[in-house]
């Protein structure tokens, strides 16, 4: 047994993480504990680059249940092993398909090997386009599966049409009335030769489909009917099948039953609701007799005992049942001929084998296409599931995220796209473990459904966002949307705006204060002004002398004006105190002051952005991360760029004419 394979492993954002470095790496991922991938499950549908890239995972996901997990990946890795030449070839550049990405020493990959030989002769790479044209050329617009036998019935010829049809029609278990492969072929001219081999042997008339339904309905009447003659041969004081005069004839027994008759009546006597059965036990037997003896009815019985077993088979389907006896009931002696001819049959059995073959160079055009996409996308699908390495720079462009926006003078890359069945509230309950500053927004765009989007912002400002903002969204198509946010989640960004931050909140308290100060004492001036109106005009009224201001009021000034001298003496005491220190004491106040405020904000945020993490939005939108995701701050400026002004050259503003 070979020896287990030492995986190598990489340090990115405070996380180890499996490196994969060579072919071996990926052929020994089995030996890996699971505790170590970075990514375990996760969606197979997600974002528009990853159907760009060769849609890897809907290729891992071969049990179709929208999930691609652990053991899907190494399924494809075992799958991969007799047919890649070697892993090796996955780090390679990919131009196309080579003859020598594959093997030609395994069963598997023969078969491969000779198709791409044939496709492309001249040794050159094999794209997925030219695959696509030379599947057309060979198989032409065949819809089917890789593996299924789809032979066009309604395609054939006169008579192979009739009979196909006919095969198709009786042959059990098919769903497809226009696909016949060689099992159906099989049993249905097993079903059409018993039915042949039947009415051959039945020459007295037991042909028709209502021969049996007729038989089926008389049985249990008839057998019932001899069953109360012997009843009353035994006992005569019995009252047997008597008819209740206030139901219906039909519910009645077939005939009145007698110790003394010699068999049933068929004439006189009989029920007038079974005067049908007259004229069919005739047939059946090719006489006509006053009565059906019990030993005539027990021959009947015994020819019809073939076809009611078959009938009464638990296991047969209503659908079988009536395709076999509408062959039963064949009266077209030229159909019959046909249906048998064996020319006709073998024929037929060609053009399936035809199609055989057809259906096996479908299959193998089918591994090739996903052998061909496997090798151009597998590492990358890899490196966005073992490990995130292509999370980080200098490729920075994983397969989850998909577009950027543009918004409040910054582009933002880092954007998860949202199914139509995610709730924001939901899926923002859960993201906002993140740490990160989250934008739910939503994209329209005239001819096309609505886009729902994440945007994390890592740099720059949060000051200006704001739901409704609106911004562009730009996919991955280069095609624009129109982009507004809807929800908002906010978090630190940088470590410049946690600085600036209390200087913010200081600033707007104050003019909020003052701005409250300022609407009072507008207002507090219209209700002078108003009292002043008032007591105008009451005075002009009375002529009383003006009053003199009152005890209170007197002390309110004197406050105000011992206030204002404090501030004036404060700010007298201040350029003093900087009128005789040394500029550079001055400014080491300065500087130790707004240090005092803004550090604990800076080392508080410090903190926060270091344990930014992308694990949460990825778990929130139905992936299971097996560990955390940093998002460290170099990896915030690499994914939102703001703008800049370095290098620019500026103009005077031209005058306005």
């Amino acid at each position: 047994m070979p020896a287990t394979h030492r995986h190598a492993f990489f340090h990115a954002a405070r996380t180890p993480q499996p490196a994969l470095t060579c072919g071996e790496d990926v052929a020994r991922l089995a030996d890996l504990d699971p505790t170590l991938w970075v990514i375990l499950a996760r969606p197979t549908a997600f974002s528009m680059r990853e159907m760009r890239a060769f849609h890897v995972a809907a290729l891992l996901d071969t049990d179709g249940d929208g999930r691609v997990r652990m053991q899907d990946v190494l399924a494809a890795i075992e799958w991969l092993r007799p047919r890649l030449a070697a892993f090796d070839r996955l780090f390679r550049p990919f131009d196309g398909l080579l003859p020598e990405d594959l093997r030609a020493d395994t069963p598997e990959g023969k078969p491969l090997a000779d198709l791409l030989a044939e496709i492309a002769p001249d040794g050159g790479p094999l794209t997925e386009q030219a695959l696509r044209e030379a599947r057309r050329e060979r198989l032409g617009s065949d819809p089917a599966a890789p593996g299924k036998v789809a032979l066009n019935a309604a395609s054939l010829r006169e008579p192979l049409h009739m009979l196909a049809m006919t095969l198709l029609r009786v042959c059990p278990g098919i769903e497809d009335h226009g696909a016949l492969d060689r099992t159906g072929f099989e049993a249905g001219c097993g079903v059409i030769d018993r039915a042949v081999a039947w009415r051959a042997a039945y020459p007295n008339g037991l042909r028709a489909y209502g021969d049996l339904l007729a038989f089926l309905a008389l049985r249990k009447p008839v057998e019932d009917y001899f069953r109360a003659c012997e009843t009353l041969r035994y006992d005569p004081s019995s009252t047997p099948l008597a008819h209740d005069p206030t139901k219906p004839l039909r519910e009645g027994p077939i005939a009145i039953p007698s110790a003394t008759a010699p068999g049933l009546p068929l004439h006189d006597g009989l029920n007038p609701e079974w005067k049908w059965c007259a004229e069919a036990i005739a047939r059946w037997t090719g006489r006509d007799d006053e009565r059906l003896s019990p030993e005539v009815w027990r021959t009947l019985c015994e020819q019809f005992a073939p076809l009611t077993a078959w009938w009464e088979t638990p296991t047969l389907s209503a659908r079988e049942r009536d395709a076999f006896l509408d062959q039963v009931g064949m009266d077209d002696t030229e159909k019959v001929s046909t249906l048998t001819d064996s020319e006709l049959r073998k024929e037929l059995e060609r053009l399936i084998a035809a199609e055989e073959a057809k259906t096996s160079l479908r299959a193998t055009f089918g591994e090739l296409e996903k052998l061909l996409r496997l090798r151009a996308g597998f590492l990358r699908f890899l490196r966005n599931f073992v490990n995130v390495a292509d999370l980080y720079p200098p490729t920075a462009a994983p397969l989850f995220l998909e577009g950027r926006l543009y918004l409040d003078g910054r582009c933002c890359t880092l954007c998860f796209p949202l199914g139509t069945d995610v709730k924001t509230a939901t899926h923002a309950a859960a993201a906002k473990a993140s740490r990160c500053c989250l934008a739910y927004c939503l994209a329209t765009r005239k001819g096309a459904a609505d886009h729902a989007f994440l945007a994390v912002f890592t740099a720059g400002s949060t000051g200006h966002l704001e739901v409704g903002k609106r911004g562009i969204y730009v996919d991955d198509l280069g095609h624009d949307w129109d982009a507004v946010i809807t929800h908002l989640e906010v978090n630190t960004v940088s470590l410049t705006e946690a600085f600036f931050a209390p200087w913010r909140k200081i600033g707007e308290t104050c003019s909020e204060t003052l701005r409250k100060l300022v609407a009072g004492k507008g207002d507090a001036a219209v209700v002078t002004a108003t009292s002043a109106v008032v007591s105008t005009t009451a005075s002009a009224e009375t002529a009383k002398p003006p009053a003199l201001p009152s005890g209170s009021q007197m002390a309110s000034v004197a406050t105000l004006g011992i206030a204002l001298s404090f501030v004036a003496s404060a700010v007298a005491a201040l350029a003093a105190a900087v009128t005789h220190t040394p500029l550079w004491k001055t400014g080491a106040v300065v500087a130790g002051i707004i240090l005092a405020v803004s550090v604990p904000s800076v080392i508080l945020a410090w903190f926060r952005l270091r344990n930014r993490d992308l694990a949460p939005i990825l778990n929130a939108s139905g992936w299971a991360i097996n560990l955390p995701i940093g998002l460290t701050a170099r990896l915030g400026a690499f994914f939102t760029h703001n703008a800049n002004y370095l290098g620019r050259r500026f103009v005077r503003r031209p005058k306005s004419r």
